[in-house]
């Protein structure tokens, strides 16, 4: 990622792989695909955040025991392995053997794994471009959504193949309508990025995003009330999209609202409120709360100084990424 906005939910129990569907099972409520549950109304996890893999393996690991013929729980289980071992090489073999049951959500999985070089398998835009594809291929079963808006992404940057800006827009677009959140705030930040749209259209795009569900599109959109960017300026506003997206489990939410506090901004500056918060963005891979808790536990700025801390926070960051956090972790070191 949820709070309370489900009702773009996709329930896919009458989808092959779905049928007989065993009770709800801790699997489901440690990793669950979100708004994409196995169960109607069941439950799904927005984000897994790395502390909690190691508990949403062993569910997991427990369910593909207890059912086998559930090829759900297989995927689940890939994901969580994913999240505590990017490199994991069980999580691709999980996946195809769940493709013959879920083609569309298995194929999308293996998209992504290729296009951030995971799972053991090295980065390839245009293995990733033609699994989405194959996800896509399969549209109009809904369980086909993430991997159209995925593959209309690459298509717009003309990654793993020829650019098309029209057909992935026009894509994007109809995902958007059909009830499919995140390609609602997948296309406003291609329009941000073209300046193809006004500022006000986009912000009314992300509006449409987080109503529908995805908590992307409601800090997206929290920040716009921030800086006021096509929407009047609106701290609480700002603070509230913030807090509703980082309750949900989307860890930008954690990071804006903890910098909200670290800040002052609208509130009484609360530091250790501000660490907590950065702490929880940190721990789903946010670069930018990594890098400020760290520089936070190095210089004692609100904090006790914990250079040990500071500095696995830091290569964290620099894991992801981020230069100077490679440069502030070497000079603690």
């Amino acid at each position: 990622m949820r709070a309370t906005l489900l009702a773009g939910l996709v329930c896919l129990v009458g989808s092959a792989g779905w049928a007989q569907a065993p009770p709800e099972t801790d699997c489901d409520r440690r990793a669950g695909l979100w708004m994409m549950p196995r169960l109607d109304g069941g439950a799904q996890v927005y984000d897994i955040p790395v502390s909690q893999a190691p508990a949403a393996i062993a569910a997991c690991e427990a369910a593909v025991a207890a059912y086998p013929e559930t090829a759900y729980f297989a995927v689940l289980l890939a994901r969580a392995l994913i999240v505590a071992n990017p490199g994991d090489p069980r999580a691709l073999r999980l996946l195809r053997a769940a493709s013959e049951s879920l083609p569309a959500v298995s194929a999308a999985q293996i998209g992504a794994l290729y296009e951030l070089g995971q799972g053991g398998l090295g980065v390839s835009d245009r293995s990733a471009r033609s699994f989405y594809e194959q996800a896509c291929q399969l549209w109009p079963d809904p369980s086909a959504r993430p991997g159209c808006a995925a593959h209309a992404l690459m298509v717009i940057e003309g990654r793993g193949g020829p650019a098309d800006e029209a057909a992935g827009f026009a894509t994007l677009s109809e995902l958007c309508r059909s009830g499919w959140p995140m390609a609602c705030t997948d296309m406003a930040q291609q329009q941000e990025l073209r300046g193809s749209e006004s500022e006000t259209e986009i912000a009314a795009t992300l509006g449409f995003a987080c109503e529908g569900g995805d908590l992307l599109g409601c800090s997206l959109l929290g920040f716009r009330y921030e800086i006021e960017l096509g929407v009047p300026r609106d701290m609480a506003r700002a603070r509230s999209l913030y807090a509703l997206a980082c309750d949900g489990g989307e860890v930008h939410g954690c990071a804006n609202l903890g910098e909200v506090y670290r800040a002052g901004l609208g509130v009484v500056q609360d530091i250790p409120e501000a660490a907590r918060l950065f702490g929880l963005a940190c721990d789903g891979n946010d670069p930018f709360a990594c890098v400020t808790l760290g520089g936070m536990l190095a210089d004692g700025r609100g904090v006790s100084v914990d250079i040990p801390r500071a500095i696995e926070l830091l290569d964290r960051a620099c894991w992801q990424g981020d230069p100077e956090a490679c440069d502030m972790a070497d000079g603690l070191r």
